[in-house]
Formats: C-alpha cells, sequence, structure tokens
C-alpha cells in the first residue's frame, strides 16, 4: 500500500547504522545502511571517484599534435611573455582555440566557395554587342568608337590611335580584321592567307589586305586599345549560317569557315593547295557548321590542335547568353540551396507528423498517475539547483512544483542551494529564503555542515553541506515533501567569510544526488552527506531511495505546468527503451524587453523543429536542464535485476570529470552541463532514446539585457560545437550512412559552423539583386527557408 508523506511536525528518527545497506527490503520490512566514519583530506583524495575519467578521443595526442603544428610560429615563451599565458594549460588552450578557429575558418571558406565564391572564379561577365549596335553606336556620333577585330571591340577613339594604326575612317564601326595581321600562330596547321605568300604577309579570312599591316607595334598599339566587349551572335544566326556563312560555336566563341570552304570549292582544280587543314579534317569540319561544337572538338585531339588557329584567322565573335563558367557556377550554387532546402523541407515534415500524431499517442497520461491509487505510479525525484534567485522566483518554482496533478506521494523534490551567495536586490542568500520558505521537520540530531568531495582541484575540491528536511506548502494549500541541501562551504571558507563560500557550479549540485543514488543503487559505501540523504528520503517517501525510477531535474527560475510531470513520465512508462525527456520550454518573460521577444521564435523552432525532427530518430542531442526527466535505471525481465543508466558508472565518471586541462574539456565541463550530461548518456548508451515531449510545457526567465544574452549564446554556442564533435565519434547511433543520427549530427556541427557565413551570403543575395544581378532564384530558394518555417508554426499551432 503506498504511504502518504509525512505529516508536518512529526519528529524523524534516525535510522540503525550498523548494517550493510541492502537494495531490497529486509525481513522486517524496514531498510538500513551503514555509514562510513568521516574520512580525513588523504582518504578523501584516494577515494575521489572524480578522477578516473578515461579520455576521448578528442582529448588524446592526435588532437594536442595538430595545434601544435598549427601554431608553431608561436613559441611558448612569446605566449608567457606577451600574452600572460603563464601555465602549459593556458598555453595548450590558446593553442587549441587557433585551432578550433583555422577549422572553422576552413569550412566557412570551402562553404563560401561553394556558394558564390566559384561565381567569381569562373564567372566573368563580358558585354556583348551585336554588329548593327556598333553600327548605330557610330551612326550616332557617339565619342565612343570602336572597330571589331576577330569578334573582340577595340576602342579607337583617340585620333592618334587612329593614326598610328593607319587605320580608315570607314572602318570605325565595322569589322577591321582583314587590316591587321593575326596576333599569333600557333597551330602546325596554320597557313598564310593565299597559298604562296610569306607568313609575314597580312592574311584574314576575307582574303589579302594590301593595306593591312603585320607590324609589331601597330600589333602592340592595337592590343593595349582592346576592351571587354565582344560582338555577340544569336543562335538564330549559327543556323541560318549552316548555309551560307558556315558558321559554327565552340567554348562560347563563334566561327567562320565560310573563305576557307569556298576557296576549296572555287579551286577544285588545285584543291590540295587550298585544304591546308587536310581532308581528314575538312569533312569533320563541315558536319559541325551551325551547331554548338563544343563536344564534338573535345573528342578529337587533330580538332584540338586546330582551335588556335582558328582563333587567329576564323573568329568572329561570341554566342549569346552567360559563359560556361557562370553557368556551372550558377548551377552549383542552385544546387547547394535546392538541397539545403530539401533537407530543411524534409525536417519540416518530419517535426510535424511527429508533433501531430507520434507526441499524442507518447504522452497520454492516465488517470492513475494524478492521483494514489492501488495502480503502479512510479516514484519521482525532482531536483531543483538554485543559485542567487530571489524569493519571488523561489516561491514560483516550487508552487508549480506543489501544484502538479502527479500523486503527491510519488513525488520527492531535492532542493539544492549552490553556495552561501546573495541573491540580487536583497541582503539575504539563496540558503536563507530556502529555510524560510519550508515547514521544517524537527529532527533528534542538530543540523550540521556535513563533508564531501566536490568537482574543483586544490583548496575547492573539497566541501560540505546541510540537509534539512521538511515541507513546503504553497498559497492554495498544495504541499510536497523536500530536502534541502545548502552547499555552505569548508571550515576554513565559513571561518574566513569567503565571498560565495561553497559554491562549486551546477554540476557539481547535480552530481551530489547522482553520486548518492549510484552509491544506493549499488550497495556500496556512503558518506555522511549520503546517509542523511538517505535517512530523510526513506522517512519522507516511506521507500527506500533505490525504488526512485525517474530523475527531474528543474531549475530554479523555471516554472512548469499542471501536467508537465504527468505527461513526462507517462511517455516514459509508454517505452521503456526511453533514457531521457525534455518538455517544451517556453519564455515566462517574453514582454520584459525587445531581446525577450527577440528569443520567442528561436525556442519555437529548437523545439518544433529540431527537437521533434530528432524524437524521430530517437536522438534529441540537448535535455535542457530547465526541465527534464532521466530514468534512473532499467527494469530487467528477471525479477530484481535493474541496470544503472543515469547513474551508471560510465556515465558518472565522464560527467564528474575535473580534467581540463585542454579547451575541448573546459568547454564539454564548464560551459553546457545540461547538454554535455545528454552527450555523456547517448556515448553510453548510444541505442537507447532521448525524446521530446511538446505537450510538457515549462516556462523559464530569459535574459532581458542584449550583453547577458550574448554572454549566454557565447557558451551556448563553445558547448553545442564540442559536444557535436563528441558525438560524431559515436559510431552506434541508430540509422547508417546518410539516413543515421550520426549524419544528423554533421549536419546539425556543420550549421552551426557556417551560421555566420550563411547570414553573410543572405546580404550579398540582397546586395546583389538590388545592384542587377541574376540572383534570383538563390535569393527566392532562402527566402523559401523562412517561409517553410512560418509554415510549420502555422500548422503547430493550430494543433488540437
Amino acid at each position: 500500500m503506498p504511504r502518504t508523506p509525512v505529516a508536518g511536525g512529526q519528529t524523524l528518527k534516525p535510522a540503525s547504522v550498523e548494517f550493510l545497506q541492502t537494495s531490497r527490503p529486509t525481513s522486517t520490512g524496514t531498510h538500513r545502511w551503514r555509514k562510513i566514519a568521516t574520512p580525513d583530506t588523504q582518504t578523501l583524495i584516494a577515494q575521489n571517484p572524480y578522477n578516473r575519467y578515461r579520455d576521448s578521443a578528442w582529448f588524446g595526442p592526435y588532437w594536442r599534435m595538430f595545434s601544435l603544428i598549427l601554431t608553431f610560429w608561436m613559441p611558448n615563451f612569446v605566449l608567457d611573455k606577451l600574452l600572460r599565458k603563464e601555465t602549459p594549460e593556458k598555453r595548450q588552450a590558446w593553442r587549441e582555440k587557433i585551432a578550433l578557429c583555422f577549422m572553422i575558418l576552413l569550412i566557412t571558406v570551402l562553404t563560401a566557395m561553394v556558394s558564390f565564391g566559384l561565381s567569381f572564379m569562373f564567372c566573368h561577365p563580358v558585354e556583348q554587342i551585336s554588329l548593327q549596335m556598333l553600327s548605330e553606336n557610330h551612326a550616332m556620333n557617339s565619342t565612343e568608337k570602336w572597330t571589331v577585330v576577330r569578334g573582340r571591340i577595340y576602342d579607337v577613339s583617340n585620333k592618334n590611335d587612329m593614326q598610328h594604326l593607319q587605320l580608315p575612317q570607314e572602318v570605325v564601326g565595322h569589322d577591321a580584321s582583314n587590316q591587321f595581321a593575326p596576333f599569333h600562330d600557333e597551330s602546325k596547321r596554320c597557313h598564310s592567307w593565299p597559298p604562296g605568300k610569306s607568313a609575314k604577309n597580312c592574311t584574314s579570312v576575307f582574303g589579302e589586305n594590301p593595306l593591312c599591316t603585320a607590324s609589331k607595334s601597330v600589333l602592340d598599339r592595337l592590343r593595349r586599345l582592346q576592351t571587354d566587349k565582344w560582338v555577340v551572335y544569336q543562335w538564330d544566326d549559327i543556323r541560318r549560317g549552316n548555309n551560307s556563312e558556315k558558321l559554327f560555336v565552340y567554348n562560347e566563341y563563334v566561327y567562320s569557315l565560310k573563305t576557307y570552304f569556298a576557296n576549296i570549292d572555287t579551286h577544285s582544280s588545285n584543291r590540295g593547295a587550298y585544304e591546308y587543314f587536310g581532308p581528314e579534317l575538312t569533312e569533320p569540319l563541315r558536319r559541325i557548321v551551325g551547331t554548338d561544337a563544343s563536344i564534338f572538338v573535345s573528342r578529337s585531339a587533330d580538332l584540338q590542335e586546330l582551335i588556335p588557329c582558328l582563333d587567329s584567322q576564323f573568329r568572329l565573335g561570341r554566342i549569346e547568353g552567360s559563359t560556361i563558367g557562370c553557368v556551372i557556377s550558377s548551377a552549383i550554387m542552385i544546387s547547394v540551396t535546392v538541397i539545403l532546402n530539401a533537407i530543411i523541407l524534409i525536417k519540416l515534415i518530419c517535426a510535424v507528423v511527429f508533433d501531430w500524431a507520434f507526441s499524442l499517442q507518447l504522452t497520454k497520461v492516465t488517470k492513475h498517475f494524478t492521483k494514489s491509487s492501488h495502480t503502479r505510479v512510479p516514484h519521482v525525484l525532482i531536483t531543483i539547483t538554485c543559485y542567487n534567485e530571489d524569493e519571488e522566483t523561489l516561491r514560483r518554482t516550487l508552487d508549480s512544483i506543489a501544484q502538479t496533478n502527479y500523486a503527491t506521494n510519488r513525488k520527492l523534490a531535492f532542493i539544492v542551494a549552490d553556495g552561501e551567495v546573495p541573491c540580487a536586490g536583497d541582503t539575504r542568500t539563496t540558503s536563507d529564503i530556502l529555510r524560510t520558505l519550508i515547514t521544517r521537520i524537527p529532527t533528534e540530531e542538530p543540523t550540521r555542515p556535513l563533508p564531501y568531495v566536490a568537482i574543483g582541484e586544490g583548496p575547492r575540491e573539497f566541501n560540505a553541506a546541510e540537509v534539512i528536511p521538511g515541507i513546503y506548502k504553497s498559497f492554495n494549500g498544495a504541499s510536497t515533501p523536500c530536502i534541502l541541501v545548502l552547499k555552505v562551504g569548508t571550515k576554513l571558507e565559513r571561518c574566513t567569510d569567503s565571498p560565495k563560500a561553497g559554491n562549486r557550479g551546477k554540476r557539481d549540485s547535480q552530481l551530489i544526488i547522482l553520486q548518492w543514488l549510484k552509491n544506493v543503487l549499488m550497495n556500496n559505501h556512503l558518506t555522511p552527506l549520503e546517509f542523511e540523504l538517505c535517512r530523510y528520503a526513506s522517512q519522507l517517501a516511506r521507500l527506500n531511495p533505490d525504488q526512485f525510477e525517474y530523475l527531474m531535474m528543474v531549475d530554479a527560475d523555471t516554472y512548469i505546468d499542471v501536467e508537465c510531470i504527468a505527461r513526462l513520465v507517462a511517455a516514459m512508462e509508454r517505452d521503456a527503451g526511453i533514457m531521457g525527456l525534455c518538455g517544451e520550454t517556453k519564455i515566462a518573460n517574453k514582454t520584459a524587453s525587445w531581446v525577450t521577444r527577440i528569443q520567442v521564435y528561436e525556442y519555437y523552432i529548437s523545439h518544433h523543429l529540431s527537437k521533434a525532427f530528432e524524437s524521430l530518430w530517437g536522438g534529441v542531442t540537448c535535455l535542457p536542464g530547465c526541465c527534464s526527466m532521466y530514468r534512473i535505471f532499467s527494469r530487467k525481465a528477471a525479477a530484481g535485476s535493474v541496470v544503472p543508466l543515469l547513474v551508471s558508472p560510465e556515465v558518472l565518471c565522464a560527467y564528474s570529470s575535473t580534467d581540463t586541462h585542454t579547451l575541448h574539456q573546459k568547454n564539454l565541463l564548464l560551459l553546457g552541463e545540461d547538454r554535455y550530461l545528454t552527450t555523456v548518456l547517448l556515448r553510453a548508451f548510444p541505442k537507447r532514446k532521448m525524446m521530446y515531449v511538446p505537450r510538457a510545457i515549462c516556462r523559464t526567465t530569459v535574459p532581458d539585457k542584449f550583453s547577458v544574452l550574448i554572454s549566454q549564446r557565447r557558451r551556448w554556442i563553445n558547448s553545442t560545437i564540442h559536444n557535436l564533435l563528441e558525438l560524431i565519434l559515436v559510431t552506434d547511433l541508430c540509422g547508417t550512412f546518410c539516413c543515421s543520427m550520426q549524419f544528423l549530427v554533421l549536419m546539425d556541427l556543420l550549421g552551426n559552423v557556417v551560421l555566420p557565413s550563411s547570414v553573410i551570403f543572405l546580404y550579398y543575395l540582397i546586395v546583389a539583386e538590388c545592384l542587377g544581378h541574376p540572383v534570383a532564384l538563390p535569393l527566392m530558394l532562402m527566402a523559401l527557408t523562412f517561409l517553410l518555417q512560418g509554415v510549420m508554426i502555422l500548422i503547430t499551432t493550430q494543433r488540437v
């Protein structure tokens, strides 16, 4: 029979301490543990479980060697003297930071190259003018005077240039190719025209011109007058040229073989003298007339050898349209954009399917979860980690937990205060406020600080905490049993009035509970602090602590909805493969300032798009600390057999590491505890699921100042990148190749890395469109990205 919580005012009696802890009831129905004596400093160091962490691949020598090679140009003495990096750890962290920045820059450059850098390298737009436009420009007496030599337009506006080139006025605005000898003849098959003349004579496809010149000084002067403009021909001109001008196209250029074929046909009696390309090439050249011969010529080595000759004597201009480089770069840019939009579209569809179908069945709450009954209702531990929250914030959070409709006798709250830290706008510390908020249950022993091994180095490796049992009562009469764990610091900190005495961080607060649960579940000896936790938890909840199945973590500035716990437990009960869950986090102070308003969209998309999509794969990569639930252990088919999950030695050994000698370790352990805990769990149990429950709603307070928001996002981004690097190394995640969780993690990592360049690319497209460049299609595809997200928001908000 389930039992009700201990009533306020009842005295808790100390449990017996002379027996070994057991995970099952004794014959008398009680549970007893053996308490170890308070250890000295050397014993604590020897028994410290936080020093057994084994480096992962990214912590190994390869990463260190890479960073050293990349920063070889910065010796240690320079880092020491100029940059104040006195210790090896600081110097190594600096080198790793440079290595990471290099990798991010390299990925960004490659992305930029694929996105729009190819257009700068291979797409060189050419101003194209038709012969008709050239004549009209001359007829309008424009100050610009142009002439054409073998397809390219030359600026002959200066009279001195006209005189030096010996150009008659009649050729201005027309083709003057027959006035100048070819610049070069690189092909062995290229001969002067007409046959029998010296190669130095003036030749052209229009026949011999007695007025033309082959003077080197004249040709050099002509080169200096060339422009980027070309005579353009349309495809209709090429097709009509099949019977008249004998035109064909090769690599965007237009050539005319009219004179070559005309002289062969005219001098049939002396055909060999005029067919200097040879009969083996004359027939292939006849077949390519009127076509785009780029592919045909590329397949023939003889025809490719002939191209320099065609350029120097038979070229007339360029074909209309974009260049091949422009076409290829545009195709690559559009393809990349289409692929990215296709990925986003798939994510949107999957997210909507999960939100409308799977999540509804997953979180369906049964009535027996909301009241005491004979039906199995799992016991839940609720951990609230506090730092410097004020009384109003703490009371709101505790009220929300007390007023949930989950069975009161099946939940127990652990409230951990991280040190003697004054709260904002109050002279009292958070610990003092918590002491006044709960109705304390009298105990036969006075409350005293109990030592434990904290996560820290040097003097911070040890700490002490007080354990206070009590009942919290909300304003409407709802109550919940709770245990205060107040970290008060070592004796030295307390005696010297050290600021923030006992403060060791959120991860240390979580590990007090996790390490205790591990020792309880695995029949290990208990420290004095853990013994007190066992004693008060067993008497408040009326069961042995190893019977708690789920651990819920809530931040002190977060309040949960009435059905939040029930929905999370319901999801756990329906799928035994689920290892961790998170609810939807909404913003409590979204109207406080413009900074809070701009975060509403981000929070919504991160849950209903990212987490919903990841849930279909069972691999949510970040369970936020504001509202998450974990399975402490998994029951096996055999009676009484369990497998530790959240409190498994492998998980706690990694999560409790104090080894932060590299930048990667610091970003994992110090900047994002909640994400790293998710990473450790997925790495230890890759076949189990991490899910998102959209109907388990909580509300949290977000930064309302831009500087605070930037600081928070800097920590989150660093933590995200380093945790995703860890997950990429996990090869046992579900799926295979592109349809795998590992591939999704890689795409997520690349998305975070290239996000700044993506914003720059968007700005580039907008500016290019305003300047008249043809980027409308990529710009529309980018706009489609945001439109699809808007459609997803409309669909998910209309869910019934």
